[in-house]
């Protein structure tokens, strides 16, 4: 039987171990593997011996992880995300002689989004975005009624201020923060926040609303048995009414999309608003791949405007998935988790090669 590799982080290998839950579906990937016909392995990059031929994999017995001396796999799906030095080496030297999908990306959102830009095609769904500086967010707070102001590099909101303008005061608006300014305070309080870090300003577009409250959209986009670019599943975060962020992790809730969209658009136009999205996202991840060429699983965070235009917020490299579970989708779920097996199965068949590059 065919073995595929699957690098965890740490955190989630170690609750694996213990026989915790985390929000990896362990289960999912044995179950789904079994069905293909291959055995998963679970390791993380420490695991991986000096000569980058053996691993001490991990292997679940129906509740728990179980470790064992293997050779490293042919095939690896990589769910890690880290920025130290070591782990990233250890994947770099894997992708030279295995086949590691989703390997090492510029996560930094700037670059991602010259990327992106490359491409006249999809700079409809490109919200306007500029490195920060305070000459840029005076000009943006000029501009746009909502601006957004993010690190460079981050995840889960984190370090994310929204500003609202309201007549000649605006609101700052974070984790555990809302304060109504003057524009010097404003200016001010954005130099504190930012600090000597790398951030962006990014437009706020004018996104629908469900509820009163806006939402964004999760969108799975991966590669499929055919190693083609296919959406997985698609459901709504709703904002938070007091940071107004949609993140699970600050207090956003998920929805089904389609329950988000009822109130706003006709059956027929939910279908094309839809298919919008769809087409949006794939294009998206195809500009992406141009780049990094090991892409093969994405969670998008897309908005739509109250005309059902679509367009690109973040690109997550590691979607975690949690979103679907937690509004309910079962089906859209699991088959986040089967689509990138499908995809290990065609490598491992021989019909295709990731290529990894050095950002």
């Amino acid at each position: 039987m065919d073995r595929v590799g699957i690098m965890l982080d740490w955190t989630v290998l170690q609750r694996g171990i213990r026989g915790d839950k985390s929000y990896e579906r362990l289960p999912y990937y044995a179950e789904i593997c079994k069905e293909l016909g291959m055995e998963p392995v679970f390791f993380h990059p420490r695991h991986v011996r000096p000569d980058g031929q053996r691993v001490l994999g991990h292997f679940w017995n129906g509740s728990r992880l179980i470790p064992r001396l293997v050779n490293v796999p042919k095939v690896i799906h990589n769910r890690v995300l880290s920025r130290n030095g070591r782990i990233r080496a250890t994947i770099r030297r894997l992708s030279r002689t295995r086949t590691v999908f989703n390997g090492l990306v510029v996560r930094d959102k700037w670059r991602v989004h010259q990327m992106l830009w490359k491409n006249p095609a999809i700079r409809t769904y490109l919200p306007h975005t500029v490195l920060f500086t305070p000459e840029r967010l005076r000009m943006f707070l000029d501009r746009y009624q909502t601006v957004y102001v993010k690190p460079a590099i981050g995840s889960v909101g984190i370090g994310v201020a929204r500003i609202e303008r309201h007549n000649n005061a605006y609101r700052f608006i974070a984790f555990r923060r809302n304060r109504t300014l003057s524009r010097k305070r404003l200016m001010a309080e954005a130099a504190r926040w930012v600090g000597k870090r790398r951030f962006i300003i990014q437009q706020g577009v004018p996104l629908a609303r469900y509820q009163g409250k806006t939402f964004d959209i999760r969108v799975s986009v991966q590669k499929n048995g055919n190693q083609e670019w296919t959406v997985s599943g698609l459901v709504a975060k709703v904002a938070n009414r007091a940071n107004k962020l949609s993140n699970l992790a600050r207090g956003g809730r998920a929805v089904p999309l389609s329950r988000a969209l009822e109130p706003l658009f006709t059956a027929e136009q939910q279908k094309e608003v839809v298919e919008r999205i769809k087409r949006a996202a794939v294009e998206i991840a195809r500009q992406y791949q141009r780049h990094f060429p090991s892409l093969a699983d994405l969670g998008l965070d897309m908005g739509i405007d109250r005309q059902g235009h679509p367009y690109l917020i973040e690109i997550n490299v590691r979607d975690q998935r949690y979103s679907f579970y937690k509004a309910g989708e079962l089906a859209m779920f699991k088959k986040t988790y089967r689509h990138p097996m499908e995809y290990a199965r065609s490598l491992l068949a021989g019909n295709g090669r990731g290529r990894q590059t050095r950002p």
